[in-house]
């Protein structure tokens, strides 16, 4: 699929009456500029906007031009106005950024009603499959209440307790409305490999008999190895999970970014991240991942901002044409974290990624 870059202009209304434009340009090294931080407001309406799209294939680019009095006015729909199904269930759909429905009836897990489940802690984590992980409750956990359920993977060469103290989920809404699962692989100075597939399985079937977690809202996101992993899982365990989020993620033998040479279980929603300038894995890998979900999903080579996260350290776009419910979003970000690498976990990641899983 041939990257394109989209810019999307145009004067809208949001209920509250204020007036918006946005601006954004992707492709293999695109970024896109915009203000950052801020809520989106969601029924956004527009008349008379312009649309460019320009489609790039190594040195050869067309341009068309077309205007739209479409009522998303070129940009998409802001993530809080999100919603989804569960895995295999209908969610957010990609025409025009837009979303229909609403969240999917709750799946309980066979560990409702459990009320003394046993987490593990960093310093003496539980055990599956020759793997160590340990789970963080919500401080007021439920034990009859289905909660969203969310691993994430660490980086190669890092102690169990990474994610627990970097991806951010500690610090912001997943920490009271989310199950945290932290695994760690098998061989920390390896990382997370082809290896470790297998162990997936009985790490879920673990989580889901011992805690109260809704099947249809499972999700799983890494970074480095840890996003390759992510990444796998989200073809390999596509009918456990309803969402993946790959970041700095490289190819693993065994496992290759084509979609015409993988079997998936189903379909993902998928937000790739990467570094423009990652100088660990280099640039040109994270467009690989996100290719390989295009692909899987069927989406178009047209994308639209996603509101609140269109600056240089986020530069977030959602493409357009997905099969519903199934969107692919990219994040080409220039986050220096990882020591100036360019190759980290971006700051942005865990509050958007929240914003949206939590959504569904």
């Amino acid at each position: 699929m041939s990257p394109t870059s989209t810019v999307a202009t145009g004067s809208g209304t949001t209920d509250t009456g204020a007036t918006m434009t946005a601006t954004v340009t992707t492709g293999s090294n695109g970024n896109a500029s915009s203000t950052s931080g801020a809520t989106t407001t969601s029924n956004v309406t527009a008349t008379a906007a312009t649309v460019t799209t320009t489609t790039s294939t190594s040195s050869t680019v067309t341009s068309s031009t077309s205007s739209t009095t479409d009522g998303a006015g070129g940009m998409a729909s802001t993530m809080t106005n999100t919603t989804g199904g569960g895995a295999g269930g209908a969610g957010m759909t990609a025409t025009d950024g837009g979303t229909t429905g609403g969240p999917a009836a709750p799946d309980p897990s066979a560990g409702c009603g459990n009320t003394n489940p046993q987490t593990g802690s960093s310093g003496s984590p539980l055990m599956v499959s020759g793997h160590q992980y340990y789970v963080k409750l919500p401080a007021d956990y439920d034990p009859n209440h289905p909660y969203v359920g969310l691993f994430m993977f660490n980086p190669t060469g890092n102690p169990i307790n990474w994610a627990e103290q970097n991806a951010g989920f500690e610090q912001n809404g997943a920490a009271q409305g989310a199950i945290r699962i932290y695994p760690h692989p098998a061989n920390s100075s390896a990382g997370w490999g082809s290896g470790d597939v297998s162990f997936f399985e009985p790490l879920y079937e673990e989580i889901i008999a011992n805690f109260c977690v809704d099947k249809a809202r499972m999700f799983a996101a890494g970074e480095s190895s840890g996003g390759d992993f992510s990444s796998i899982l989200g073809c390999e365990h596509a009918d456990k999970l309803r969402g993946v989020a790959p970041c700095a993620t490289k190819p693993v033998n065994g496992y290759p970014l084509e979609a015409s040479q993988r079997t998936c279980t189903g379909q993902v929603t998928a937000v790739v991240i990467h570094g423009a300038n990652d100088n660990v894995v280099g640039p040109e890998n994270g467009p690989a991942t996100r290719d390989f979900y295009l692909d899987l999903n069927h989406c178009g080579g047209e994308s639209v901002p996603v509101p609140g996260y269109t600056d240089s350290m986020s530069n977030c776009v959602e493409y357009q044409g997905c099969d519903s419910g199934y969107p692919v979003i990219w994040c080409l970000h220039n986050d220096p974290e990882y020591s100036g690498t360019n190759h980290g976990w971006p700051h942005f990641a865990a509050d958007y990624l929240w914003e949206l899983f939590s959504s569904y």
